[in-house]
């Protein structure tokens, strides 16, 4: 189980590592002070809470506990009390040796999942898209981290799943999809949903919030590119016409978190549309990723993310609650596949 819930962690925003050889140059306590200064130069900046935060006496206590480290990466174990003190409870700290996080979000215990989740897991069950009794797609997402981020890499990405779910609506009489996040811990939505763009047409799929609950971000879809308030951001070559009204059912689980919510968030709204599972992780706030010195890069939350009703709540409850009754050997046998047919076939 510590092995699952470090990959957690670590997925919920794609880093690449770079090598420190500047800290040689410099003492440790020169590195841990060019460090900290500029994590708190952009939390001050970015954070989504910084109105409620006394930024002097933080920045003062944290210093002096992070300047009696004897290395920098010891002193990177002092961002977790930093960000529970602040309530940062979707912040992230990457080195290339470990991450550390707050300690506010949902415990996850063994008690949470069946066997059949934590094998899939374990084994990073892998996209895949098939069909199940003849008539139901079925596309499972899991957590997608893109290693340099590049245009090309997301769109090729997105049309990884663009291409694959077309090729099976193109050769079935596919009545509905299953769209399976249950496993998606995190990574970038955006490419995730414009690969989804044959089931979701054009049109907003979601908005991003600032502190005062004002919009702050429209995403949307059109001719399958994605724009972030009218800028192109992700697309997919289309090769078909979309089918926006076709039955989905999404699969939300314990593990489903960040990117994996904010899918479900990009759905939610649309037609013909439910979800079934677990109640989701709980980070729907939306987090971008900055460059540290040293290699080191910091994830942090700069708003919040919602549905095209600019709705937001911290999880995903689902329409239909399955708990514990994943079956991914056998799909068939699964609880929340049987639910999601029985949907799909009320149509």
């Amino acid at each position: 189980m510590k092995s699952l819930f470090l990959s957690i962690a670590a997925c919920f925003f794609l880093f690449t590592t770079s090598t420190i050889g500047q800290e040689q140059r410099l003492t440790v306590k020169d590195s841990i002070t060019a460090l900290y200064t500029k994590l708190f130069e952009e939390l001050q900046e970015n954070y989504l809470h910084t109105k409620a935060v006394d930024w002097p006496a933080i920045k003062s206590c944290t210093m002096k506990e992070v300047l009696k480290s004897g290395t920098l990466e010891e002193s990177l174990k002092h961002s977790t009390k930093l960000f529970d003190t602040i309530k940062g409870n979707h912040l992230i700290l990457f080195s290339e040796k470990n991450w550390y996080n707050s300690t506010l979000g949902k415990p996850l215990t063994a008690e949470l999942f069946n066997k059949s989740v934590l094998d899939a897991y374990e084994k990073n069950k892998p996209f895949e898209t098939k069909v199940i009794h003849k008539n139901y797609g079925y596309v499972f997402i899991p957590g997608m981290l893109l290693k340099d981020a590049t245009r090309q890499q997301r769109d090729e990405a997105a049309q990884k799943i663009y291409d694959a779910i077309v090729e099976i609506d193109k050769s079935h009489n596919i009545k509905g999809w299953i769209v399976d996040l249950r496993l998606n811990v995190g990574g970038n939505s955006n490419v995730m949903l414009t690969g989804l763009y044959h089931l979701l047409g054009n049109g907003t799929t979601h908005l991003v919030l600032n502190i005062d609950k004002h919009v702050k971000t429209l995403t949307g879809l059109h001719e399958g590119v994605m724009y972030k308030n009218h800028k192109e951001n992700h697309a997919v070559t289309i090769t078909t016409k979309p089918k926006p009204q076709i039955p989905v059912a999404l699969l939300s689980g314990v593990l489903t978190n960040s990117a994996g919510e904010f899918v479900i968030l990009g759905f939610r709204g649309r037609k013909n549309t439910i979800v079934i599972g677990e109640e989701s992780l709980g980070n729907t706030t939306a987090n971008d990723l900055y460059e540290m010195p040293f290699g080191i890069k910091a994830a942090i939350t700069e708003s919040y993310g919602t549905d095209r009703s600019a709705k937001f709540t911290k999880t995903i409850v689902p329409d239909i609650e399955v708990i514990k009754q994943t079956n991914f050997e056998d799909l068939s046998k699964d609880k929340n596949v049987i639910e999601a047919i029985r949907f799909i076939d009320s149509y």
